[in-house]
């Protein structure tokens, strides 16, 4: 592993300020639930950024039962924090299976670090709690595709 590799290993496991999904420091605004497509939830940057972030910071893993499908769904409170990560991992035909720990883990922690959320805003114009959900397409420990776009 080169050093600019495990520099920027250490960087993201530094610069994350969720230590788990289950933080109690993370707090939902209100009890309202929404569906993930309403009210809108952004990212600084838009989908650029996010795409960015998952294929400069995954390192690839080969191998050949790393083929599979990591589904990542978190919530984004009113204040843009984010918690109460659940993961499910599936097969390219969508059956659950697992799939290598240390390629899911890194997804996890990538997805923990995003931490530029614009807060949703409802129809009266006020923040609101959100959810957004991942899912990353692995193939032979390669990242192929994020969605949803």
């Amino acid at each position: 592993m080169k050093v600019a590799d495990v520099l920027t290993i250490l960087v993201l496991l530094v610069s994350c300020n969720h230590s788990n999904g289950t933080s109690s420091d993370f707090h939902l605004c209100t009890n309202d639930k929404h569906p993930y497509y309403y009210p809108s939830l952004e990212y600084k940057g838009g989908f650029y950024e996010v795409k960015e972030h998952f294929f400069k910071g995954y390192e690839e893993i080969k191998g050949k039962d790393n083929t599979g499908i990591i589904r990542i769904k978190f919530q984004v409170n009113c204040k843009g924090e984010t918690g109460n990560f659940e993961v499910e991992t599936y097969s390219l035909s969508y059956k659950k299976m697992n799939l290598n720990k240390n390629i899911v883990e890194q997804f996890v922690r990538l997805t923990k670090c995003l931490d530029n959320w614009i807060p949703a805003i409802d129809d009266n114009g006020g923040n609101v709690d959100s959810y957004k959900f991942f899912a990353f397409k692995i193939i032979d420990g390669k990242l192929q595709e994020i969605l949803p776009k």
